[in-house]
C-alpha cells in the first residue's frame, strides 16, 4: 500500500530522508516510488515484446490500449507516453506506436451526436491529447459493437435493424433495458467494450491489446467471474498471453457482414454447420499494471497533479462507504471489497491474482458466442444441475446451447 510513512524513516532504496510514501511496507521517496511503478509496467511491456516478436530484427511496437478515464487506464496512458518519448529519442530504437482508445458508453444520445466534438467523452479526450502528445487517441462509440462479427448476434435479444426505425444507439439501449439485473448489464457492457477494443486492434493490424487492470482490479475480476458462473474463464480473462478470437457467420448484428470486426473475419469460410466458427485467430492481450496495486496507482497519479486532474472526481476515489448493495453489480461490490482490504491485506490480494495465474486454460473446439471463452460443457451442465436450472431456458428464445453458463445467466436472469 502507498501512503504516508512514519516520520523519520528514510527511503529504503536511496536513503533519502524525505520519504513520504509507504511502498509494500517500506518507506519510499517520490522518485523511487515513481521508478517502482514505471519499472513494473516496463517489465511487462518487455515481456510482451519478447513473446510477440516474430523475427530477430527490431519491429515496430504497435499497441492498442483501453482508456476508461479511470486512474489505472490513465496511469497506463502516462507510462505509454513516457515509453513513446523515450524510444523516439533513442537512435536506432524500433518505433513505439501506442493507440489509446476510449469506448464511449453513453447511450443517451444518438450515434451522430455522441461522436461530435461537444460530447463529454470527446471533450475529456481532447485534454488527454494535449497532456500526452506522444500517444494517439481515438473515441469509439459503444454502438459500433453491433457491426462486429466476433459476437454471434443470433444468440442475443437485439432488435433487428430497420430502414426507417431505431438507430444503433437506440437498439443497444433497448437491449440493456431488457436485461434482468444491474449485474447482467455490467457484465454485458464489459464484454462489449472488450470486443470493441479487440476489433480495433485486429482490424488495424496492431501487435497486442493492453488493458489497464491493476492487481486489485484483476483480483476483483477473478471473483466476480466466479460469482457470475464463469469461473472456468478466469485464466483466459486475467492472464497475459494469446486470446482466441472467433468470428461467426460472416454477419454483424445488422446482417450485412460489414463492420469494425471485418479485419478479424476477412476471408472467412462458409459454415458447414451451425456450431462451426468461420475463423479462429490468436491475439495477444496483456495487463502491464498487473503487479501494481490500486492504492499505488492512485498515489502515482498524485505525484503528477496535471495528470491527476484529468481523472473525473467520482473515479479518483472510491473510498465512500456503501450502506446497501441493492443497486450495485457484482463487479462493483467485488471492486469495493478488494480496494478496502488491499491496505492491510495486500499480500492476499496479490496471491489471488498469482494463484489464478497458475490455472491452466481450458481448451475445447467450441467457444461461447458472447464472451468468447472456450465452452466448458461438462462444467456448465454441473452448474445448471446443482442450481436446478433448465439449460434450455434463459435467453428469451436465443440458441443458448452456444453460450456459456455465465452468459446464459446474464441474458436470462
Amino acid at each position: 500500500m502507498a501512503g504516508p510513512a512514519l516520520a523519520g524513516r528514510p527511503c529504503l532504496r536511496c536513503k533519502n530522508p524525505d520519504a513520504p510514501y509507504e511502498l509494500r511496507n517500506v518507506a519510499a521517496c517520490q522518485d523511487c516510488f515513481i521508478d517502482y511503478v514505471d519499472s513494473k509496467a516496463v517489465k511487462r511491456l518487455t515481456v510482451l515484446q519478447r513473446e510477440t516478436r516474430t523475427s530477430s530484427r527490431p519491429e515496430p511496437r504497435r499497441y492498442v490500449a483501453g482508456l476508461s478515464f479511470g486512474p489505472s487506464s490513465t496511469v497506463l496512458t502516462q507510462i505509454l507516453d513516457k515509453q513513446a518519448r523515450y524510444h523516439a529519442s533513442r537512435k536506432g530504437s524500433s518505433p513505439f506506436e501506442p493507440l489509446v482508445v476510449h469506448i464511449d458508453t453513453d447511450l443517451s444520445n444518438s450515434n451522430s451526436s455522441s461522436s461530435s466534438a461537444d460530447a463529454p467523452a470527446q471533450r475529456l479526450l481532447a485534454k488527454y491529447r494535449e497532456r500526452f502528445p506522444n500517444v494517439s487517441f481515438e473515441c469509439v462509440h459503444l454502438s459500433k459493437v453491433l457491426a462486429l462479427k466476433t459476437i454471434d448476434w443470433t444468440t442475443l435479444p437485439v432488435a433487428a435493424a430497420t430502414a426507417a426505425g431505431e438507430d444503433d444507439t437506440e437498439r443497444l439501449r433497448h437491449f440493456f433495458d431488457s436485461l434482468p439485473s444491474v449485474t447482467s448489464r455490467a457484465d454485458c457492457l464489459r464484454l462489449f467494450v472488450r470486443h470493441l477494443l479487440l476489433g480495433v486492434a485486429m482490424e488495424r493490424s496492431y501487435s497486442a491489446l493492453l488493458l489497464g487492470h491493476s492487481t486489485t482490479a484483476l483480483a476483483s475480476l477473478t471473483l466476480s467471474e466466479v460469482a457470475n458462473g464463469r469461473g472456468f474463464a478466469v485464466p483466459w480473462q486475467i492472464n497475459d498471453g494469446l486470446f482466441t478470437v472467433c468470428t461467426y457467420g460472416g454477419r454483424s448484428a445488422d446482417g450485412d457482414g460489414a463492420g469494425a470486426g471485418a479485419g478479424a473475419g476477412a476471408g472467412a469460410q462458409d459454415q458447414d454447420d451451425d456450431d462451426d466458427d468461420d475463423r479462429k485467430v490468436q491475439f495477444p492481450v496483456y495487463y502491464p499494471l498487473r503487479e501494481i496495486l490500486k492504492a499505488e496507482v492512485v498515489t502515482y497519479l498524485g505525484t503528477t497533479p496535471s495528470v491527476r486532474d484529468l481523472v473525473p472526481a467520482d473515479d479518483a476515489s472510491s473510498s465512500s462507504s456503501v450502506v446497501s448493495h441493492k443497486d450495485q453489480s457484482i463487479e462493483e461490490v467485488m471492486a469495493r471489497y478488494f480496494e478496502g482490504v488491499e491496505g492491510p491485506y495486500s499480500g492476499i490480494v496479490t496471491n489471488v491474482v498469482r494463484t489464478a495465474g497458475k490455472l491452466d486454460r481450458l481448451v475445447s473446439s467450441r467457444y461461447c458466442r458472447l464472451c468468447g471463452i472456450t465452452l466448458d460443457e461438462e462444467g456448465d451442465s454441473t452448474w445448471a444441475g446443482e442450481l436446478g436450472d433448465d439449460p434450455a431456458e434463459g435467453a428469451g428464445g436465443s440458441d443458448v446451447s452456444k453460450l456459456c453458463y455465465g452468459c446464459k445467466r446474464s441474458l436470462g436472469g
